[in-house]
């Protein structure tokens, strides 16, 4: 008797059917939190947002680390990807051929295993071979790991050119690719995944004052097929409205998964926010984008 007379306090009138409840009100709506502004951008990272825009969040906005990370542990378990290419770039810049790098590359990377050394040595002795260093070598005035930067839209891009050369009215910049290929071609892959940094590399070249610039890209596991392209003063402003839409859609918070078997082996979202390879692509329109993931769907 005691509990039901406890029980009719929380009716709202005498008689049979389900007790009510107090009534809490509604909850307030959460404010939306601002867009992050980006104030700088690397080529790199650039590139990184038109390999997939999902990834470049997880790691330039989000702070996660690529899962690759045999390089940091004991000596002989093999280098990364990005540290292969690090050491390349490093030796080129010092202008040391194939065997001294190779010899050279545990005192920079103890980690670095017998197939690393040969790697790399292969890596560097293939631009020595190529036409394009031939050609480089005939060159006065060529600059290694040159630096820039400028400013559009508010956003600091900056980066080096691998090899800068500028006679006052034409620019050469090259920048050397240590990728695998898997069968792809060079070209293929600049413009799949670097058209950004082509124009960023273009862009920075002009702005000097230069009337035209070639921007070359060659990859060193097929050196012969260099990807160049020459790009005038007049096109300078078409460049501009394009790298102004990247940074828009940047600033906007569009950041769709765009997965495949290259960009997703070492991404730190796979399987944890990102179903990677697996999501679904969206059948017309678009042909090899995906649905952006929500928490649920992603994971």
């Amino acid at each position: 008797p005691a509990i039901a007379e406890q029980l009719e306090l929380f009716a709202s009138e005498p008689g049979p059917g389900p007790a009510v409840v107090f009534e809490l009100p509604p909850l307030k709506p959460l404010p939306e939190l601002p867009p992050r502004r980006v104030r700088r951008l690397s080529y790199s990272a650039l590139a990184l947002y038109e390999r997939c825009p999902y990834r470049f969040f997880g790691e330039r906005l989000a702070g996660l680390s690529p899962d690759d990370r045999r390089g940091r542990g004991e000596p002989g378990a093999g280098l990364t990807g990005a540290e292969i290419g690090d050491a390349v770039h490093a030796f080129l810049e010092r202008d040391v051929d194939g065997t001294a790098a190779a010899s050279l590359l545990r005192e920079r990377y103890p980690a670095a295993a017998e197939e690393d050394a040969r790697r790399v040595g292969e890596l560097v002795d293939a631009w020595r071979r190529s036409p394009l260093a031939v050609r480089v070598v005939a060159l006065d005035g060529v600059k290694r790991e040159q630096p820039f930067a400028f400013e559009h839209d508010g956003v600091l891009l900056h980066g080096r050119f691998d090899l800068y050369r500028s006679d006052g009215s034409a620019a050469l910049v090259v920048d050397y690719k240590t990728n695998r290929l898997e069968g792809v071609s060079p070209r293929e892959v600049v413009e799949a995944e670097y058209r950004l940094q082509r124009l960023v590399y273009a862009l920075a070249a002009l702005r000097t004052g230069v009337s035209e610039v070639e921007v070359a890209h060659v990859f060193l596991e097929r050196p012969d097929e260099v990807v160049a392209q020459v790009v005038a003063s007049r096109e300078r402003a078409e460049l501009e409205a394009e790298l102004s839409a990247a940074i828009a859609r940047i600033q906007a918070g569009s950041f769709p998964p765009t997965p495949g078997e290259l960009v997703c082996g070492d991404c730190p979202l796979l399987d944890r926010v990102c179903s990677g390879p697996r999501l679904p692509v969206v059948p017309a329109g678009d042909p090899g984008r995906v649905r952006a993931p929500t928490a649920a769907s992603a994971a």
